[in-house]
């Protein structure tokens, strides 16, 4: 037997007919992922501060992306964590302390900018400034910079930088309506019934249709009286 093929009124008609179902199905799942990130993920924040670092002797043909590299490898050394760690108390380990900082270039010029982001707002800037300062101990030595110093210190920032709750909420969004589509699709797809005249006529295919017995939902009544 050929499948049948449906036609985009029919499409509309099946989405018309379940939109209760779309909407409820969608309406849940904003709620959930909304209750989920609101009251089960973790809030995150960022700080950072800003240092100026010349070239090092000897670097002066070097690029900036290796000088960077050198830098933020530097920054996030053992060495430099080992001492953060001691130095301001943290329960991490020198690797979970190197995961939450970042160092980028500021404008491709001389200035860096270390950034920690942690679940503490006041964490995270401790952790920055203490960052700075045991860096720039070990860069100026290693690297025998002059010109070093901080531009600006890493100051508490209460605006949470994660989780993105209208980010979660446009996917959850979107999964709704992907997921009950599927599913309307699938179910009808697997729905063998036979649902109207011309469907059954379609089906015969030359077998002669004798009689059609209607559906009446007050005759129904009747015989259940």
């Amino acid at each position: 037997m050929e499948e049948k093929e449906i036609s985009l009124q029919e499409i509309l008609d099946l989405l018309r007919e379940n939109a209760r179902f779309i909407i409820g199905l969608t309406v849940a799942c904003i709620v959930i992922v909304g209750l989920f990130t609101v009251f089960f993920v973790s809030k995150k924040y960022d700080s950072s501060t800003t240092l100026i670092v010349g070239k090092p002797e000897g670097y002066a043909n070097t690029s900036d992306s290796s000088t960077l590299g050198t830098y933020s490898e530097i920054a996030k050394s053992d060495s430099v964590m080992t001492k953060v760690v001691s130095n301001l108390g943290l329960d991490m380990t020198d690797s979970q302390l190197a995961n939450k900082i970042s160092v980028k270039t500021v404008n491709d010029t001389e200035l860096i900018e270390i950034t920690v982001t942690d679940t503490s707002a006041n964490r995270a800037a401790q952790i920055a400034n203490e960052t700075a300062k045991v860096f720039m101990e070990n860069v100026a030595g290693l690297m025998k910079i002059n010109n070093l110093q901080i531009v600006d210190t890493a100051v508490v920032n209460n605006t949470p930088v994660s989780p993105n709750l209208k980010l979660n909420l446009a996917i959850a969004l979107l999964a709704g309506l992907v997921i009950s589509i599927f599913i309307i699709f699938l179910r009808e797809t697997l729905n063998t019934t036979i649902k109207s005249v011309d469907e059954l006529k379609e089906i015969a295919g030359d077998i002669p249709i004798v009689a059609v017995i209607p559906h009446s939902e007050a005759l129904m009544d009747e015989e259940g009286k």
